[in-house]
């Protein structure tokens, strides 16, 4: 199963979320040195990230990284996106209009005409019109 983890592109978010020991660490792919496809899923200090587009692993680029939102996607536990059932925010992950977030013990709601595709700005950042405080 292991193996079958470490390669495959086509685990959906769900299933990659409950066996998140079974992917290979950023550690890892970076020693192998080898590219990654589209589709790949990665863990890298407990999140898991899929990969947008092929790419050669970089110690100076890990997927946590500014700038890296690109070739790495943090995946996270499908919710409603209601104010009673937010979406847990993650750096560089897609918001959209109309959805919740958790963020800081606070829930936020993207405004209407408010999508971040991605998003890099926390729900609690001054002046940022598209999040509004529930």
């Amino acid at each position: 199963m292991r193996a079958y983890a470490a390669t495959s592109t086509a685990i959906p978010d769900t299933y990659a979320l409950d066996m998140p020991d079974l992917f290979p660490t950023w550690a890892v792919v970076l020693a192998d040195g080898e590219e990654l496809p589209a589709g790949r899923i990665l863990n890298d200090g407990g999140q898991l990230y899929r990969v947008v587009q092929a790419v050669t692993p970089q110690e100076e680029m890990p997927p946590h990284d500014d700038g890296m939102l690109a070739i790495y996607r943090p995946i996270d536990r499908e919710h409603a996106g209601t104010a009673d059932d937010p979406i847990p925010w993650v750096y560089g992950m897609d918001c959209h209009a109309g959805k919740h977030y958790s963020y800081n013990g606070k829930v936020y709601k993207v405004a209407e005409g408010g999508d971040m595709i991605p998003c890099t700005w926390p729900p609690d950042s001054p002046g940022m019109w598209q999040w509004v405080e529930v």
